[in-house]
């Protein structure tokens, strides 16, 4: 076997863990969609489903520029619960009153009236597309380049058998010289 043929039997091997890469990218790169969907669905459910109750600010944490969290504090069932909540929107001061909207069967699961559900909901989910994008995209990119190669590949090949046809009709079309007898004078 020539090393073309080599690496055109690894580019086959190869060609279906491309497509199977660029797959699972894609789906990686969904399942945050998918996650954002299903907490605007939860949302809407614990507003209609949920206990109604109050949490008050406890405190506001700067931790980064956009990286800010306060602590709830409310009362659920006869028992004091803390929480955090991002605060990427609204951010209240200490002292402030929240309304909330709690789970019956889970009382550290609530939604405020702002519109953000407690804990930190879809951040895994938002690496993991970050993930399948790089995935994908490192898929893509040799898919493409692979197939522009054998473009060129074919292109190349083409002018080269263009360049010799062209020197076989020269050759074939070439006047041949004649020989001339040597004169007598």
């Amino acid at each position: 076997m020539t090393t073309v043929q080599i690496l055109r039997s690894w580019w086959r091997a190869r060609y279906p863990v491309y497509v199977l890469g660029l797959v699972v990218g894609m789906v990686m790169m969904w399942l945050p969609f998918k996650t954002f969907q299903d907490n605007d669905a939860w949302e809407s459910r614990l507003r209609v489903d949920g206990v109604p109750a109050q949490a008050v600010v406890d405190e506001l944490v700067h931790k980064r520029r956009n990286s800010n969290t306060m602590h709830l504090r409310y009362e659920f069932a006869d028992a004091q619960h803390q929480a955090e909540v991002g605060c990427w929107e609204v951010c209240l001061t200490a002292g402030s009153a929240v309304q909330i909207w709690v789970n019956p069967d889970d009382p550290d699961d609530f939604v405020t009236d702002f519109g953000v559900l407690s804990g930190n909901r879809g951040r895994l989910q938002g690496v993991i597309g970050m993930a399948g994008l790089i995935l994908a995209g490192t898929m893509l990119t040799a898919v493409v380049g692979r197939f522009l190669g054998r473009r060129r590949d074919r292109r190349q090949h083409d002018w080269q058998r263009q360049q010799r046809e062209q020197r076989r009709r020269q050759f074939l079309n070439a006047r041949g010289g004649t020989k001339r007898k040597p004169s007598r004078r």
